[in-house]
């Protein structure tokens, strides 16, 4: 403080040096009060030191003309300092305002319309004035005496002890809300720290079901088996949402419906009635909305009603779409929570992030079946190729002799094909050998497996199979063929379009691949030698 006060003072040197220290002395006393009134609260006795102080001021400078001061609390009227008289200035409420908003306020020249108290009446000039007010409490009009030199000097000097009283007050102010402030703040911090901790936790949550589903996706999207695949999904769903059942639904391109089923927590007669073709109203709304649905909403659709009834009575709540390539390729269904809940939200998003990556893995899957299949799939029959046969035979046999099971096999082989390519042509014979490849399939086991073989020759493995029952299916399959109204069989001889068979059967005939393909080639050989159109089964006298 007494470094500011030299300072202030120390401008002032054209007062003698006893004036000097009075003013110091003066200043010191009045910023100590002004601590002091910031302590006890006492304005009004710190406005009566102040006047004192302005009183000292005046008397020591010789450059203030008057002082002017209104308690704000005491209504609109001003007292003037030297007679303790009563003035009305004009713009009250602007000069109030003015000095609210400044720490100290340079009157200028036509400001307030207070030009009568600021222009000297000698020789009309304005006199240097400053206005402003202490703590709330008061407002101060000091009007300087232009004509001493000393006057703006005085002006600067009160500008500066003003302003630190005002940053004593400031400080005041300051300190006096700290122990709120502090308190505000402290119980901010707690909120904070409750906040912090639940959202810790919760980024915990997060963290940890990010990294879940990192490892689901790269689970999943390792598997390239789609019922390998949609097993592990459905397990996964019912781990991951918590649900006691689930079901996928997946589209059969050769059925043209959803026929390939898997389930979890339910058998598959429970679902069996419900059949969902390619135009099911099932399928047409999915194709708008991708997300997960509950069924009970789903209900309310008039014409899936029957459906939904169906699934509820199997308890499944949420059903969504399988899509890929925009198109909805599936469904997933599950239900029967564990908490014994609705499902809620959280679980409603976390099974819709499940369906995606489930979606992208089927669709790798299919793709690699796609791209497999056409490795092993004939294309103009859509039959397996011999490559296909060869694995498959021979997988079928190693099973065979793991389990001591037969595996029969039938070799069939158009007759007399060449005259009818040669006659009708290759579009023709492209189509014979398209429908007898279409009869073979549809006149067999789902688990027989049909082959093109290659030219006009066909041939079917037939797994669990003994030889005693390779005569009943052959015949059964040449009186299909010979019935069959083939395009223009008539130029054939004999007028219709046949095949010649033979068969043979591990173990009683081979105990590996090639001695069982040889040795059914040999019976249908015979087959051929003994005048076509007939089943020949294989045997040692050959």
């Amino acid at each position: 403080m007494n470094e500011f006060v030299n300072k202030v003072f120390s401008r002032y040197n054209s007062l003698s040096r006893d004036k000097s220290l009075f003013l110091l002395n003066e200043a010191q006393v009045l910023v100590s009060e002004a601590r002091s009134n910031r302590s006890n609260g006492s304005n009004k006795s710190f406005h009566q030191k102040f006047l004192i102080f302005l009183e000292s001021f005046i008397r020591a400078t010789r450059s203030v003309n008057e002082v002017y001061y209104h308690v704000r609390d005491e209504g609109k009227s001003w007292i003037k300092l030297t007679d303790n008289t009563k003035v009305t200035l004009p713009n009250y409420d602007q000069i109030c305002k003015t000095n609210d908003e400044n720490e100290c306020f340079v009157i200028e020249e036509n400001a307030f319309g207070l030009d009568s108290l600021i222009h000297s009446r000698l020789n009309g000039h304005q006199n240097p004035a400053i206005s402003f007010e202490l703590f709330g409490y008061c407002d101060y009009l000091v009007v300087f005496n232009r004509k001493a030199a000393r006057s703006q000097k005085s002006v600067k000097t009160l500008e500066t002890t003003i302003s630190q009283i005002k940053q004593i007050n400031s400080d005041f102010l300051n300190s006096d809300n700290s122990k709120a402030t502090v308190e505000q703040l402290e119980q901010a911090l707690l909120l904070k720290d409750r906040d912090l901790i639940v959202t810790e936790k919760n980024l915990k949550r997060r963290v940890y079901e990010i990294h879940n589903l990192l490892e689901i996706s790269n689970e999943l999207y390792s598997i390239l088996n789609l019922k390998q695949l949609i097993n592990s999904a459905l397990l996964i769903i019912v781990g991951q949402v918590g649900c006691q059942k689930a079901f996928a639904f997946l589209y059969d391109s050769n059925h043209r419906k959803y026929s390939k089923r898997f389930t979890k927590g339910l058998g598959q007669m429970e679902l069996s009635e419900l059949e969902i073709q390619v135009d099911h109203p099932l399928v047409g709304y999915f194709e708008k909305s991708y997300k997960p649905v509950l069924v009970e909403d789903l209900k309310k659709e008039e014409k899936l009603k029957k459906e939904c009834e169906k699934l509820l009575a199997n308890k499944i709540e949420l059903i969504a779409p399988i899509v890929y390539g925009d198109r909805v390729q599936g469904f997933v269904g599950c239900g029967a929570l564990l908490s014994d809940q609705k499902f809620s939200k959280n679980e409603m998003d976390l099974l819709n992030i499940l369906i995606n990556i489930i979606s992208i893995s089927v669709s790798n899957a299919q793709t690699y079946e796609d791209v497999k299949n056409l490795s092993l799939t004939d294309a103009m029959t859509n039959l397996n190729n011999y490559r296909y046969f060869e694995d498959r035979l021979k997988e079928e046999i190693n099973r065979g002799r793991r389990n001591n099971t037969p595996v029969s096999l039938i070799m069939i082989d158009i007759d007399h094909f060449k005259n009818y390519n040669d006659t009708l042509g290759h579009q023709a014979g492209d189509e014979a050998l398209r429908n007898l490849g279409w009869i073979l399939k549809n006149a067999v086991r789902d688990e027989d497996i049909v082959n093109r073989y290659g030219g006009e020759e066909f041939c079917i493995i037939l797994p669990g199979i003994e030889k005693d029952i390779i005569q009943v299916l052959g015949e059964r399959l040449r009186v299909k063929i010979e019935e069959y109204p083939f395009y223009k069989e008539n130029v054939q001889p004999g007028g219709r379009i046949t095949v010649s068979l033979g068969g043979s059967c591990f173990s009683k005939d081979a105990d590996n691949f090639e001695d069982l393909v040889f040795k059914a080639d040999q019976a249908l050989y015979k087959s051929k030698n003994a005048g076509r159109n007939m089943l020949t089964v294989y045997s040692e006298d050959m």
